[in-house]
């Protein structure tokens, strides 16, 4: 082995001594680096799974929220559809007594007016019918209310809707 330039010979052997001693400091320091890398390698991933687990506890929790918010939902969810269900069956009974009305009515109107043609002699072929009491149909003993050509009207006396009389 060569002499580096400014060292003697006699002391080669001292020089070589300090070389690998300071060669196995080197590598004791760059195992310690290593190692102090591995130790905050292992402190990152701890802290990560520290940080991974109050995720996952909020994320359980979440879920959890989740889980009830649907079954509460699920039962809103049944009571729309029961009371949906009970108004659609009211107004399927309020329309089939509206029809049943409407049906009353118009049979009523046709009666009505069946009376009034005789009545008023628009039916000539067809007799004035007339009550068994005697009186004539456009009559009311009670009232003595008379029907005429140009409408119902009170006897003297009696006061009508909309005319008064003295």
């Amino acid at each position: 082995m060569a002499t580096p330039l400014g060292w003697s010979k006699a002391g080669s052997g001292s020089v070589c001594l300090a070389l690998d001693q300071l060669r196995d400091v080197i590598e004791s320091q760059e195992e310690l680096i290593h190692q102090l890398r591995n130790v905050e390698e292992k402190a990152a991933h701890a802290k990560t799974k520290v940080l991974l687990a109050k995720e996952e506890e909020k994320l359980q929790f979440a879920l959890g929220e989740v889980e009830v918010l649907s079954k509460q939902l699920e039962k809103e969810k049944l009571a729309f559809e029961k009371a949906l269900s009970s108004v659609k069956s009211k107004v399927l009974q309020e329309s089939s007594k509206k029809d049943q009305l409407i049906t009353k009515c118009n049979g009523r109107r046709e009666a009505r007016a069946l009376h009034h043609g005789y009545i008023n002699g628009l039916f000539p072929n067809h007799p004035v019918p007339v009550s068994k009491a005697g009186f004539h149909s456009n009559t009311c003993p009670q009232l003595r209310i008379q029907a005429g050509p140009g409408g119902p009207h009170l006897r003297k006396g009696l006061k009508g809707p909309g005319r008064p009389r003295k």
